[in-house]
């Protein structure tokens, strides 16, 4: 069994990487830069989306309580 999943990782492995290198071909032969994501910025891009995300839920949630407000603490939401 284990040596089925072996067997079909390497064949995985082996038909991801064929494919990005007939991508790198294709860029090189129609002379297109060729670029790679530079895995430190993506990091940090993610980490700012999910950030702002947070961000603007806290901004929602606040303008849901101000809509909300009766001059009691009934119907308000947690920030």
């Amino acid at each position: 069994m284990e040596l089925v999943i072996i067997t079909a990782l390497v064949c995985l492995t082996n038909v991801i990487c064929f494919i990005i290198g007939a991508k790198v071909g294709q860029r090189a032969t129609n002379n297109e830069p060729i670029t790679f994501p530079n895995p430190v910025k993506a990091v940090e891009e993610y980490r700012d989306n999910k950030e702002q995300r947070e961000f603007q839920e806290q901004i929602n949630t606040m303008l849901e309580n101000i809509n909300n407000y009766d001059g009691t603490g009934l119907g308000q939401k947690d920030i």
